[in-house]
């Protein structure tokens, strides 16, 4: 077993979803990445410090549970809500205070909004076990709109111009109406980040992975008008765990949506729709990205978080030329530390409102060893967003049913999620997950592996030296 899957183990003993740091920086490009940031900064104005984050209201009975992701309605920045340990927690005023929804006692890994024609916003969740539930009255009650999922554990929830995308622990399942769904691909694998866009050559889906099935491929690209899953892997080095992908807006100056992906290995940006990758510059050594996300209204502007890999640590930064470099913007997360540690800024999750004349910033901090919470910021130091270009006269439409094999000489196309797990392997799998998802400490995990280990031994010794009885 090589290095990074060793740490991929590990990492998935002391943390539900994989949080794995191990960044290389690509020194030739640090000269580059200067002149684009002086560049930035020529074009978007004067920049200023933030004016510094502080702590929200508390998520009533969340104890020491986690928040696993944040998020602001598009069309209402006043409205925002968090996937946790214990369920979705809903906020009305711009992630100031927060209250319980009737999605509780459950474990939520992520939740988005989509604005449905005569509804408003509708909030969908994505559970660890129930799949999908939607609510249409402000988190009252909740509908099971699971028909059809390839797996219940539902990890990413993805609005896209043609409807919704699931990034679930079987691959991709997609959905026009986010009622029922079919299948959209990568069977077999299971999808940490998913994303989309709408571009004048149709939809394009990106779709990254931490446990890689046999195609070894960590991101996937699918374009509505090619069909078919493409690996990327140019840019971009091997074995790369993927934690998160965004995608930016365009404008005037920025004319392709800018891609950001954070992965175990660095942060990696795209310019030009996933065919080159550059290296994201300005991070602390050994500090690695676990949620970036551009503002809905400047590709320029991105926020990004760190948790540390489940230890002390961590941190948050912001850039201003659309990920090519960041500086820290931690003024106001939490400073308290155990002796030699450093600050617990861990943060998992972070969402920008698309309000107006500044953005809004919420971020889930899960400090080590200490209760979740979220923190917010008016960043009036951001520079003033440009002028956005949207798609006219294009309808995005999302693909038919998405075979899992790429359709033959696609270029840089790979067979993903073409085996079918054999029986022994899906009990293992489910064994497996049940295990090591559960949020039990490290030490109690490893204490059950050892046992395993060492009953197997004396299994093996007396069946096959001293024999069968």
């Amino acid at each position: 077993m090589d290095t990074i899957r060793i740490a991929t183990a590990i990492r998935k003993l002391n943390h539900p979803r994989p949080r794995l740091r191990s960044r290389r920086l690509a020194a030739p490009l640090l000269a580059g990445a200067a002149a684009a940031l002086l560049l930035g900064t020529v074009l978007a104005g004067p920049v200023h410090a933030a004016t510094g984050w502080a702590a929200t209201g508390s998520l009533p009975n969340l104890g020491s549970g986690r928040i696993w992701q944040v998020a602001y309605a598009a069309a209402n920045p006043n409205l925002a809500a968090a996937a946790t340990d214990n369920g979705v927690y809903l906020s009305s005023d711009g992630g100031n205070t927060w209250s319980a929804t009737g999605l509780h006692g459950s474990r939520v890994w992520t939740v988005t909004f989509a604005a449905t024609a005569g509804q408003g916003e509708t909030l969908y969740a994505g559970l660890a076990t129930g799949g999908v539930r939607a609510s249409t009255d402000s988190g009252m009650t909740w509908a099971n709109d699971s028909s059809g999922l390839p797996s219940l554990d539902v990890r990413e929830i993805a609005v896209t111009g043609g409807g919704l995308a699931a990034g679930t622990d079987n691959g991709v399942a997609l959905s026009t109406n986010g009622t029922t769904w079919y299948a959209g691909g990568l069977t077999g694998e299971s999808i940490s980040a998913l994303a989309g866009v709408s571009t004048v050559s149709g939809l394009v889906l990106f779709a990254g992975v931490d446990y890689p099935g046999n195609s070894k491929a960590y991101l996937y690209k699918l374009n509505s008008s090619v069909g078919g899953w493409q690996t990327i892997s140019a840019g971009l080095p091997s074995g790369d765990v993927v934690d998160s992908i965004s995608i930016g807006p365009t404008s005037q100056v920025v004319t392709s949506n800018p891609i950001l992906v954070t992965t175990v290995k660095g942060t990696y940006r795209s310019a030009n729709g996933g065919t080159n990758w550059t290296t994201s510059t300005g991070l602390p050594t050994d500090t690695y990205l676990t949620d970036a996300t551009f503002s809905p209204l400047d590709p320029n502007l991105v926020y990004a978080g760190a948790d540390a890999g489940g230890s002390s640590g961590g941190g948050l930064f912001r850039s201003t030329d659309g990920g090519q470099s960041f500086s820290g913007a931690s003024q106001g997360l939490p400073t308290s530390h155990a002796p030699n540690e450093p600050p617990r800024q861990e943060v998992e999750s972070i969402s920008v409102a698309a309000g107006q004349p500044y953005p809004t910033v919420i971020a889930a901090i899960d400090p080590y060893q200490e209760d979740a919470s979220i923190y917010r910021e008016v960043d009036t130091g951001a520079p003033s967003p440009p002028v956005l270009t949207t798609l006219s006269g294009i309808a995005a439409t999302l693909p038919p049913s998405v075979a899992s094999t790429p359709p033959a000489g696609a270029a840089g196309s790979t067979p993903s999620g073409t085996h079918t797990p054999s029986p022994a392997a899906t009990v293992a799998s489910s064994v497996a997950g049940t295990v090591f998802h559960f949020p039990s400490p490290l030490v109690f995990e490893l204490a059950f592996v050892l046992l395993a280990i060492v009953l197997l031994i004396r299994w093996r010794r007396h069946y096959y030296v001293d024999g069968p009885p």
